[in-house]
């Protein structure tokens, strides 16, 4: 066991070597989402905000590491070496970021509830978040394996979620994402969290495929 933490220790290492200063953007993130929380007054109709905050500013940016790491595979020259090893070790990359990014929400939830209280915060919101970190991994993963540069990928998520979240999902006619208001289960939330999911399975078997793809090409 021992030696299991210590290689994925040494794999966020690594990450951080590659990567550079980039790594630390959803520190950033997160950093900033948490100040948001704790610091920023707000009256009782506005405590939502931070539910948004927590939906629209940090989760979005549970991608970033695991698409720099994969981008790799595409660089020129480095195909031969990465793409074999990097296809392998995806589910093991995938599970390291997952368990990072949902400490991040369950970190900000708290801070969340000890200001406002746990009643303040729904188990579906909670339920939710899980979901949307998914979502956006595999969204992630799934635009580098299909378009090959991480430029493109990150500006389609960044117009995708801001468009989202400054419209509060009621511009674009696609599926939205979001929940821009205290959630009650009834039809139309479980219809929600069903899209949510198959979308998210897509996304699984399309970032496995097309890695998967990569890998059986002739380097």
């Amino acid at each position: 066991m021992r030696d299991y933490l210590e290689s994925i220790y040494a794999t966020f290492l690594f990450d951080r070597k590659t990567m550079g200063l980039t790594f630390f953007v959803p520190v950033v993130v997160f950093g900033l989402s948490l100040l948001l929380i704790l610091l920023v007054p707000r009256d009782q109709s506005g405590i939502y905000d931070n539910i948004i905050i927590i939906q629209g500013v940090f989760i979005p940016f549970s991608c970033w590491c695991l698409m720099y790491r994969l981008s790799e595979m595409y660089e020129e020259g480095a195909q031969e070496t990465l793409v074999p090893y990097y296809s392998k070790r995806f589910g093991i990359d995938f599970f390291r970021y997952f368990i990072i990014n949902i400490i991040g929400v369950f970190l900000l939830c708290t801070a969340f509830v000890l200001k406002y209280g746990m009643s303040s915060l729904s188990a579906l919101n909670v339920i939710h978040f899980m979901i949307l970190v998914l979502f956006y991994m595999f969204f992630g993963t799934s635009l580098i394996a299909l378009i090959n540069n991480i430029e493109i990928s990150l500006t389609i998520i960044f117009i995708y979620t801001v468009l989202e979240v400054v419209t509060l999902g009621e511009f674009m006619p696609w599926p939205h994402i979001f929940l821009f208001q205290p959630p009650v289960w009834d039809p139309f939330l479980l219809r929600k969290f069903v899209i949510l999911l198959i979308t998210v399975i897509v996304l699984m078997f399309t970032t496995v495929i097309f890695i998967r793809r990569a890998d059986r090409k002739p380097q």
